[in-house]
């Protein structure tokens, strides 16, 4: 997460992250446990993902958190009939979850591996890797919202 420590501001953006104890909170109330670059990346924009080019909806520690937005995932998986039956985290998602990105807590590493997830038209979703470690996506996330700051594309 270096790099992200060295980047936080994109555009007119700053990152803001949240409080180690804020981590523990969540983690606590849903009997979970982030490794540890997910818990980086939130002490450096977990309260607030700044200029990074995540999907445009919920991002954040307190959204994804958040009861009603647990629900809300669980109704669209079962509504879905998306099976993800290994315990998991979100990263960030767009459009109600019809796409989303994340990560398994159940992988017994530090820094996971994440995985994506889109609608592909006739009630169909489809579970993709994206052959990258949650470094290595917010590194390339980071190349991207830099180039996207600059020239709009």
């Amino acid at each position: 997460m270096q790099k992200l420590a060295n980047t936080p501001k994109i555009g007119t953006q700053k990152i803001r992250g949240v409080s180690p104890s804020e981590i523990t909170k969540v983690e606590n109330k849903l009997n979970i446990k982030f490794p540890l670059a997910y818990k980086e990346f939130l002490l450096l924009a977990g309260e607030y993902t700044g200029g990074l080019q995540l999907f445009d909806g919920h991002s954040t520690l307190d959204m994804l958190s958040h009861d009603e937005v647990l629900g809300y995932l669980k109704e669209t998986l079962k509504g879905n009939k998306l099976n993800i039956t290994r315990p998991f985290w979100v990263i960030s998602e767009y459009g109600n979850f019809d796409q989303f990105t994340f990560f398994y807590l159940d992988e017994n590493t530090e820094n996971p591996n994440v995985w994506g997830v889109t609608y592909r038209g006739d009630d169909e979703y489809y579970i993709y890797p994206l052959n990258k470690t949650f470094s290595e996506y917010i590194s390339s996330t980071i190349d991207k919202s830099i180039h996207f700051s600059k020239y709009g594309y």
